[in-house]
């Protein structure tokens, strides 16, 4: 049966219960499905007393229920009564674009009113995370240089993550793999031309890299993962941190 012709008044308040629940508005769940954004707003209004099985499933999939439950058929699972519906779900999140003078002051006396841009990212980062734009190749040839760093300041450095860190006395911060010993600490830039270096005065870890995106350019535009004709065209890379064993194969 391609369509159910039945009241969508059942189909209208689960939909808008599911969509409040996860905090997904009309617009990303249509670019989460697939499924048209005038279809969607119509089910969850109760508009149409027609929908199709086609635009039903992927929404049920999304949510983790079948379409029974969607449309009210059968009741919801009792454990998505109390938590998230779908575990896969990541909601995009505005943060500040910041030089890397601007860095040192965040997020104790810069203001996000200061701060001209700001960037998205599905990243499960914290409310102080913030992103910088590498300006140097000296960590070729994982993060190149205009590579955007998504930086979350409430992770804890360790041993081998990639951070940003102010030297005090400097008026720009540093972006570089952190080498614990004891209570030394190395700064190792990634590009061989360059060497590792002990840090020797006071200084302050501003964050820990959770995401970064790469920029590649073609015909004398950008071209990033949001591209509808993506896969013609070289995508934004996606870098997350490496486990210790990955980031051994480095040295």
């Amino acid at each position: 049966m391609s369509e159910l012709n039945r009241p969508t008044s059942a189909l209208s308040r689960i939909l808008k219960a599911l969509m409040h629940k996860v905090g997904i508005t009309v617009t990303e769940l249509a670019r989460q499905t697939k499924v048209g954004q005038p279809v969607i707003h119509r089910m969850a209004t109760g508009e149409t007393d027609n929908p199709k099985v086609g635009s039903l499933s992927p929404i049920a999939k999304f949510f983790n229920v079948n379409i029974s439950q969607l449309i009210g058929d059968e009741p919801l699972p009792e454990e998505l009564m109390s938590g998230s519906y779908n575990p896969y779900y990541r909601s995009w999140k505005k943060i500040p674009l910041l030089n890397w003078m601007q860095t040192i002051a965040w997020p104790e006396t810069l203001l996000t009113s200061e701060v001209a841009t700001c960037i998205s990212t599905e990243a499960n980062v914290s409310e102080k995370a913030f992103a910088i734009r590498m300006e140097d190749n000296t960590m070729l040839p994982l993060y190149p240089k205009d590579s955007i760093l998504i930086i979350d300041p409430e992770l804890p450095a360790q041993d081998k993550d990639f951070v940003v860190v102010h030297l005090h006395g400097h008026n720009k911060v540093q972006f570089k793999q952190a080498l614990m010993d004891g209570p030394d600490l190395y700064l190792k830039p990634l590009n061989t031309d360059f060497e590792i270096k002990r840090v020797e005065t006071p200084y302050t870890i501003k964050g820990v890299l959770v995401q970064s995106l790469t920029e590649y350019h073609q015909d004398g535009r950008a071209v990033t993962q949001y591209d509808m004709n993506a896969q013609e065209h070289a995508p934004i890379k996606k870098q997350r941190l490496r486990s210790d064993s990955e980031s051994e194969s480095i040295y």
